[in-house]
């Protein structure tokens, strides 16, 4: 049984302009939020975003974007395993560094690190330059890891603050100054294609 009520036509007009009101204001609502996960003028949003390898139909190919190791200094080698060549590059990096002094270097060598930095790169996918000086105690434990920047767009201070602590978890070979342990920092940099 279908009961019909009879509608006043004033009363009809005013619940039509509330829903067309109703709809324009979901309507402005979602332009804004729109507007806020808008692109910027480069094409990508300035929000965390997972970039992916994939091939577009503007494209039709997939580009690896692979963090690479370009330094003398192997990965797999502890700072007692370097050669005397390797140490003066790696010691070439200080502006002052006595000659019976050591600078502190990860325990296992880099490789542990760069893998970490590896697996961050893959998915935050940031670009520039990696450039950080980690504070190393006379215990051998990171005090602190200093950001002199360089990193840039999306993802960048995720990628800072993910490689700063991949650096506060490792332990390290403490520097030595004058044959004792002392707070040194060790630095690192390395190129975000």
């Amino acid at each position: 049984m279908h009961l019909a009520v009879p509608v006043h036509p004033e009363a009809e007009r005013r619940m039509k302009a509330r829903l067309c009101l109703l709809i324009a204001v979901t309507a402005c609502a979602f332009g804004t939020a729109q507007a806020q996960i808008a692109e910027t003028e480069h094409g990508i949003p300035d929000a965390p975003t997972l970039l992916t390898n994939s091939a577009t139909a503007s494209t039709g190919s997939m580009l690896t974007k692979e963090l690479k190791w370009k330094s003398n200094i192997p990965l797999n080698k502890t700072y007692g395993e370097l050669t005397p060549e390797q140490r003066a590059e790696f010691r070439a990096l200080y502006v002052s560094l006595a000659e019976d002094d050591e600078p502190p270097f990860p325990i296992q060598g880099l490789k542990p690190v760069f893998s970490a930095l590896r697996r961050g790169h893959d998915v935050l996918q940031a670009r520039g330059e990696l450039n950080l000086a980690v504070t190393v105690g006379p215990d051998g434990k990171a005090v602190s890891v200093e950001d002199f920047g360089g990193v840039k767009g999306v993802n960048a201070s995720t990628m800072t603050h993910y490689a700063q602590s991949v650096f506060m978890m490792a332990k390290y070979k403490p520097g030595m100054c004058k044959g004792t342990p002392c707070t040194m920092q060790f630095p690192f940099k390395i190129k975000l294609n």
